[in-house]
């Protein structure tokens, strides 16, 4: 038989057999590679001197190195004994999993440390696994695995891949057989997540190490975290949609979530919106606000304040490793390539090939892809396309345990392919044909990157999917191919994440399948200038954004975070915001000659909630002996009405009072009020207020104040969307009055221009500057954001040329929070702690004094 006949049997002979039994091919050929490398890689580490630490050293604190301590769910290795040597164990590594190749983005001499469950450790005898509990180094990183009890593991796999899962992708479990969330799923998951804890605990050596937690499984993990290590870095990535707040808000654990993720330096989304859905949860569920923040990335521009802190929101899907994937293609892709790729060539030459690599999963959204496929076909009759065209459909089923309804979906994929081929197959072609694998290997699928012509990702609901990634570099690095052209082409769902970085490609809606149909047929026929022009935008794109500038923009970001948010001792933001320190202040008072010191009262002095009859006796003991000192000015200044300041206040003689935020205000030993009543154009409250009348009726339990200068509406039960959009409705309506609208903690208040606190404060240090009597030491503590117009003027130059040259200036917020004061106090009895000691100090330069002047007599 001469060559050409041996190639025609060959070419049969590839036409007759399945993709299927190609892949099982493919997948024989790389576990004898896969096999001698892992071999190859154990017997490289054996001989890394510096990875042959006794075990006892793994942990040890004298170590110098800082670490990056990442937490997954479970571990990208697989570990089986190992039958050649009784008591060791093989690690098999996911290779395509992009958390292997974190290290590329961390700064060198950085440790890695990577904690998770161990898959295949049930397999492993007891002594094996206490002594991989110490750790062991491999690829890069410290491997500390977690072992958790067969029963709880079980639990919280279902509760994860099934419950939170689905909610995640916006489904709320709610049908006939449904899982619920019961206590004995709370119970799994809160054993799970204090056995997790433990291994960071042994992980953590040093303040300066970072913690960076990875998906769902892990959304409790924080608050623990937190409890134990106050001081530390901790992150946490979601790589999972958020859902919006109507499905999440739904879930039994939601409140317990939001405040675990809360206790982080840094939350990572894959997309804008995942992040908008989570703030917008914080807001609705705990009335929390989000702002802008500084970040050294441009990832990471939000941020939402919670308890005094500033949690980092940051936004950037995670790249491919672009050295493994070329490496893969590589490998198929030379002359010298495997005949199974040849064989992959021959079935499917000259033909267009569409693939497509899911997971059996309803979010897929499969069966509509195949519904959408049929109708191309249709549309391809009679045209020179008809025949031509084939749908790959691989489904990796990996993690899939919970099969019933998996198990009902591919029996449904199945019976659309049949029905596909039936109708435009014949005995020698199938349109499309279905490949069902419990672990798609790396190289397997770059050998259907390589031949496929189109990739298509259809998902109603995900993140991003980084198999389009791979498909586009898969294109670019295949050498087998003669022309000089580089050709990709994309169909992408509009509702996955992957468009951010694929730009180009063709967007569907998966939910209307005549369209996809449609699209589908524009792209079979897109001319080759389209498709370099697409491809070449996405390679630039994936190669600027890949796993290692992932890694390190998350990181960098981390590292910016103040790390003692938490700590009660001298903790410095990046801004130089620090706490306040009473010798600090007490040393400062003592020093001076002559002193202003200004006070708001709710929140800094009283809480908010309290009234007339529970005010604490220290505030008035304290207030009266700062006055009685004649070289201090000591004023209150306030939101509160005239009345109540003055009911209150009183009978503290020498206090100044400026109400109402200083449209009222009054000296020390005075009994008049001044009035800015003729400053000022109170017309908009005929619009205001009965605009928030209106809603204070349609809402639960909200209160109004109406005061001279001020409508004040608090709404303490009430929705913070409604109050929002009454504000957003407020702006318009008073749009070109002179007036401020400000949303404070559960309240918003109108009020017109000019009247703040900055401006009491300038009032007060002008009139004294006025009587040659400049203060050389200024305090003023307040709680909330009416007290920033203050903190700002002492921030700026504004308040020089109304003070002493050399003045002490002492701005303090309560609580470490953001704020343009220079410094804060944890609480209020921290407050009072400071008060009561410059009380002290007051009685006793007053008795120092007299003394004096009684020995001088």
């Amino acid at each position: 038989m001469g060559n050409s006949d041996l190639r025609g049997a060959a070419a049969a002979k590839s036409k007759r057999m399945t993709v299927q039994q190609l892949m099982e091919q493919l997948n024989e050929e790389e576990r004898a590679w896969e096999t001698s490398e892992v071999s190859a890689s154990e017997e490289a580490e054996a001989e890394a001197p510096q990875l042959q630490r006794p075990a006892t050293d793994v942990a040890s604190p004298s170590a110098s190195r800082r670490r990056v301590i990442v937490v997954v769910h479970q571990l990208p290795f697989h570990a089986t004994s190992d039958p050649d040597i009784p008591g060791m164990c093989k690690f098999v590594p996911e290779e395509d999993c992009p958390l292997l190749h974190l290290g590329e983005g961390v700064p060198a001499g950085t440790e890695l440390v990577l904690v998770g469950t161990l898959p295949g450790a049930a397999d492993l005898s007891q002594e094996l696994r206490d002594r991989l509990a110490r750790g062991r180094h491999l690829l890069g990183f410290l491997i500390l695995p977690v072992f958790l009890p067969p029963n709880t593991d079980s639990r919280l796999s279902r509760l994860c891949k099934v419950y939170l899962h689905h909610a995640l992708h916006s489904v709320i479990p709610y049908g006939v057989g449904a899982p619920i969330y019961d206590g004995s799923s709370s119970a799994a998951w809160d054993e799970a997540t204090a056995i997790f804890a433990n291994v960071v605990d042994d992980a953590i050596r040093t303040h300066d190490d970072l913690v960076w937690l990875h998906d769902y499984h892990l959304f409790l993990l924080p608050s623990l975290i937190r409890h134990r290590h106050p001081g530390i870095r901790l992150g946490f990535s979601l790589h999972a949609p958020f859902p919006s707040r109507e499905v999440f808000l739904s879930l039994p654990p939601a409140t317990q979530i939001l405040n675990s993720l809360l206790c982080c330096d840094l939350l990572g989304f894959h997309a804008l919106d995942h992040a908008r859905h989570f703030l917008s949860c914080c807001r609705r569920a705990l009335g929390l606000h989000h702002r802008p923040r500084r970040s050294p990335s441009s990832h990471g521009f939000l941020g939402v304040d919670h308890l005094g802190r500033t949690i980092g929101i940051h936004v950037l899907a995670p790249g491919i490793h672009l050295p493994s994937t070329v490496a893969q293609v590589a490998a198929f892709s030379s002359p010298e390539g495997t005949d199974t790729l040849a064989d992959l060539r021959c079935k499917y030459r000259d033909m267009t090939v569409l693939l497509s690599i899911d997971e059996p999963d309803v979010f897929r959204s499969i069966h509509l892809k195949l519904l959408a496929f049929n109708m191309v076909l249709r549309k391809l009759q009679g045209t020179r396309f008809q025949g031509r065209v084939a749908l790959i459909q691989m489904l990796n089923c990996r993690g899939r345990p919970y099969a019933r309804e998996n198990s009902a979906l591919r029996q449904n994929l199945k019976a659309h392919c049949d029905t596909i081929n039936r109708v435009f197959g014949s005995e020698h072609f199938k349109p499309v044909e279905m490949v069902e694998q419990d672990v798609i290997r790396p190289r397997a699928k770059a050998a259907f990157y390589v031949i496929a012509d189109c990739l298509l990702d259809t998902a109603i609901r995900g993140g991003v999917n980084l198999i389009p990634y791979e498909y586009v570099v898969s294109r670019q690095v295949d050498r087998s191919r003669h022309s000089s052209w580089k050709k990709s082409r994309v169909v992408l769902s509009e509702f996955t994440g992957s468009l951010q970085a694929l730009s180009r490609a063709t967007k569907v809606n998966p939910l209307d399948p005549p369209k996809t149909a449609e699209a589908l047929v524009e792209v079979i026929s897109m001319s080759e200038e389209e498709k370099q022009e697409q491809h070449e935008k996405h390679c630039a794109d994936i190669r600027n954004y890949d796993v290692a500038y992932w890694s390190r923009s998350f990181i960098d970001d981390l590292r910016s975070r103040e790390a003692a948010h938490f700590n009660n001792g001298d903790a410095v933001s990046e801004d130089g915001f620090t706490e306040l320190q009473e010798q600090t202040v007490t040393s400062a008072y003592t020093k001076a000659s002559r002193r202003a010191i200004f006070l708001d009262y709710d929140g800094t002095l009283e809480s908010e909630s309290s009234d007339a009859k529970a005010r604490k006796a220290w505030v008035t003991d304290v207030l009266s002996s700062l006055c009685a000192d004649p070289r201090n000015v000591v004023f209150i200044v306030s939101g509160r009405t005239k009345k109540d300041l003055g009911r209150w206040f009183g009978k503290c003689w020498g206090l100044g009072i400026a109400a109402e935020r200083g449209y009222f205000s009054r000296w020390g030993g005075q009994a008049e009020w001044e009035s800015m009543e003729e400053a000022v154009n109170l017309d908009w409250v005929g619009v205001a207020g009965p605009l928030m009348k209106r809603y204070m009726e349609a809402t639960k339990h909200p209160t109004l104040e109406i005061k001279h200068s001020a409508i004040v509406w608090r709404y303490e039960e009430v929705d913070p969307a409604r109050a929002k959009e009454m504000v957003d409705l407020m702006k318009d309506l008073l749009l070109h009055e002179p007036v401020v609208i400000k949303s404070g903690h559960r309240s918003i208040e109108v009020h017109p221009q000019g009247i703040n606190k900055g401006s009491v404060v300038r009032k007060v240090l002008s009139t004294m500057a006025d009587d040659q009597n400049r203060a050389d030491f200024v305090l003023f503590i307040g709680d909330d954001s009416s007290d920033q117009d203050m903190f700002e003027f002492f921030a700026t130059d504004k308040h020089k040329d109304v003070v002493a040259p050399r003045a002490t200036v002492i701005t303090c917020t309560v609580a470490n929070k953001a704020s343009k004061a220079k410094y804060y106090l944890e609480n209020m009895d921290r407050v009072k702690s400071l008060l009561v000691s410059l009380a002290e100090r007051a009685r006793s330069l007053s008795r120092s004094k007299l003394l004096t002047l009684t020995e001088q007599q």
